[in-house]
């Protein structure tokens, strides 16, 4: 090799050092942020804490008078209308999730049914304004407009990035480095079937090593205060295989909530925001909030880390407005007073403040 040749290589060489160690310094200043994201990505939380609310349908049925129905208020609102009052809890918290009732569809043959809901399809906004992260859909409700308008609404969750479950499929969202999982059955088509989509689905879940198992029933007896023999024998059940939480709905009222072997149970949440109705006859209902704990090995901790928010799904007395909002004063004893009288035989109270304690 020529002299000059092995100058060139030299300078070429050191050229190219002097380029990769700039290009290192560029990444590791420019990227501190990305890199802090990835690192916190990865770390995992040490409490993550959930809101639960109970029926929202974004609709009404077509005997509905047109002149109140969640459609004529909907034209005269936005989508921010409707959780507005109550967004400020589920902005705090790491996931918020409802109990999804009725179809997103454009869908016209209606299911041959005493009541059967249905929004349009943008309505998914709605959702996502008022910080609702995940929904359970398997219900009496979630093909009322026939099987595509189920399949309409779960292709716009998906589409949307809602997290949702619904029977064989299960859900997941994560958050703060943890894997929330959920699985949704409706108890009205059978103990034995939705048993069995319990079981296979808390399976997995924990396959998907999620940290976190909710199991959402819907079940029970309408306007019936005391769970049924399916509410609680699916609920305990679903602790026996796994759950974390236990939410419950279909009842369209409240109903206790016990805590089976260190797990909480909502029997049920009632309705939230609700279009099924345009005066419902009872009107109270609530935000469960539970912040879960880990221990070292990464399991859940079993404590007493759980609150209710008493609401009303109506800002208005007289009429449904579909706009819940949060009790103060004296409404809100009044709610707390009556969770704690349907919880009392499972030894649940909850203070004033809505914190829980246990009864002596």
């Amino acid at each position: 090799m020529s002299k000059n040749v092995k100058i060139l290589a030299k300078k070429l060489i050191s050229s190219l050092l002097t380029l990769a160690v700039l290009s290192s310094s560029v990444v590791i200043s420019g990227n501190k942020n990305a890199t802090e994201s990835a690192e916190a990505a990865t770390t995992k939380a040490d409490t993550i804490t959930i809101s639960a609310a109970g029926d929202c349908t974004f609709g009404s049925d077509y005997t509905s008078p047109s002149s109140v129905n969640f459609y004529s208020v909907y034209n005269k609102q936005n989508n921010a209308y409707f959780f507005k009052k109550v967004r400020k809890v589920f902005k705090k918290d790491d996931m918020s999730i409802v109990n999804f009732e009725g179809v997103l569809t454009k869908r016209t043959t209606r299911a041959d049914k005493k009541y059967a809901f249905k929004g349009n399809p943008s309505y998914y906004k709605i959702l996502k304004k008022g910080n609702i992260e995940a929904v359970a859909f398997a219900n009496n409700h979630c093909r009322d407009y026939g099987t595509g308008s189920y399949d309409d609404t779960t292709k716009i969750f998906r589409k949307q990035k809602i997290r949702y479950s619904s029977y064989s499929r299960v859900g997941t969202y994560k958050t703060k480095g943890r894997i929330i999982g959920m699985v949704s059955v409706c108890g009205l088509e059978g103990y034995s079937y939705s048993a069995a989509l319990v079981k296979a689905g808390i399976k997995k879940l924990k396959k998907k090593n999620a940290d976190i198992i909710i199991v959402s029933m819907h079940a029970g007896v309408e306007y019936q205060t005391t769970p049924e023999s399916t509410q609680i024998n699916l609920a305990h059940y679903a602790v026996e295989q796994g759950a974390d939480l236990v939410l419950g709905h279909h009842p369209h009222i409240l109903q206790g909530i016990e805590k089976y072997k260190g797990v909480f149970i909502c029997y049920s949440l009632g309705n939230f925001c609700f279009g099924g109705n345009t005066n419902p006859r009872e009107k109270d209902t609530m935000i469960f909030r539970k912040t879960f704990r880990f221990k070292k090995n990464g399991k859940v901790k079993k404590d007493n880390k759980a609150r209710i928010v008493p609401c009303s799904l109506s800002g208005k007395s007289y009429i449904n407005n579909y706009q819940p909002v949060i009790l103060k004063g004296s409404e809100k004893v009044r709610v707390i007073k009556k969770i704690n009288s349907y919880s009392k035989k499972y030894g649940v109270r909850f203070n004033k403040k809505g914190k829980f304690k246990l009864r002596k």
